[in-house]
């Protein structure tokens, strides 16, 4: 055989193997990598997140998200600010602190737009509305969201913090302080608290909106000088998020459960409890503003209605607009 015909052929082997090799690592590299940070280890709430994630619905949208557990809301936003995680899972009320304290954030989505947060006390507890726990010991999870925000509650209802015997615990511990007894009630987020208590100290919750401080609850939060730059990311993120919720409140919420049982699966989870949670969620995913709205659609209403209430009990100290909180940019329609 010719040697130059030899010489031709090997060359244009050699090539197409190159040319499949390049495309071998553009496809390895192509997905977006996003690390996603909840607000605290695994439960109820975040099952969506698992799901979308077991699914393939994230990867099929080109990105490569990595979940992680995080210490409570507050620490959460704080690590979002600082650049060590994308995205924040979290309560949004505690990114409302965060940007009163100067940290460059924004909501770009919305999911328990109800809020959540609130105070467990036993059924049989003489506890009955917000001036009924004047002097009596509550325990709360440090760092926190419902925590960061209880302040803010003691003083809608008029109740001098100094008259509270306030327990600061690991947010591990708080379920099992407040079932030992020691304490008179719990602040915490309700859907997440009452499943874990209720079959060894049957509860009911006084909700922080029962004195007006109504708040926003779950969403996600990221860097506002992250928002045109990654613009595309969050473009892909966003309505995988927004699709999962939709599919999880139409009926799939063992599936859900399933997917967060199997990714923690080194963890003691309670399935059962798993399920209570994710259902008293659910519940919660809509406000009179967001009805009729898609998943993740937040109100310009009911962020000036938080930030209002926030002012008048003194945890916002400055003037910011309710358009700074969020964008609905992402959201499909």
């Amino acid at each position: 055989m010719n040697k130059s015909f030899l010489l031709l052929f090997f060359k244009k082997e050699a090539l197409a193997c190159l040319c499949l090799l390049g495309l071998t690592v553009v496809s390895a590299h192509a997905d977006d990598k996003v690390a996603l940070m909840t607000d605290w280890s695994a439960e109820g709430t975040q099952a969506p997140l698992f799901l979308a994630q077991s699914k393939g619905w994230l990867k099929d949208a080109g990105l490569d998200v990595s979940i992680q557990d995080g210490k409570g809301s507050n620490n959460t936003v704080k690590l979002v600010a600082a650049g060590t995680v994308d995205v924040g899972f979290v309560q949004l009320s505690s990114m409302a602190a965060g940007i009163d304290q100067g940290m460059a954030l924004t909501s770009i989505a919305g999911f328990i737009r109800a809020g959540d947060n609130g105070v467990v006390v036993p059924v049989d507890s003489p506890i009955h509305e917000p001036k009924d726990l004047l002097g009596k010991r509550i325990v709360y999870a440090l760092g926190g969201g419902s925590a960061g925000m209880m302040d803010a509650f003691f003083s809608a209802a008029h109740l001098p913090r100094s008259e509270l015997k306030l327990v600061g615990v690991d947010a591990s511990a708080i379920a099992s302080t407040y079932v030992a007894g020691n304490v008179d009630a719990a602040v915490s987020t309700v859907a997440f608290l009452l499943p874990l208590v209720n079959d060894k100290r049957p509860s009911r919750a006084i909700p922080y909106a029962s004195v007006g401080l109504n708040l926003p609850g779950y969403g996600l939060t990221v860097r506002t000088a992250d928002v045109a730059p990654r613009a595309a990311v969050f473009a892909k993120l966003v309505p995988v998020i927004d699709r999962v919720w939709g599919y999880v409140k139409d009926g799939h919420v063992p599936e859900a459960i399933d997917a967060i049982l199997a990714a923690r699966s080194n963890e003691r989870l309670d399935r059962d409890m798993l399920i209570a949670q994710l259902n008293g969620y659910l519940l919660l995913m809509d406000t009179p503003a967001t009805k009729g709205h898609p998943i993740g659609w937040q109100a310009e209403s009911d962020w000036s209605s938080a930030s209002a209430a926030l002012h008048t009990a003194g945890l916002l100290k400055n003037d910011v607009p309710a358009t700074a909180y969020f964008t609905n940019q992402f959201v499909q329609p």
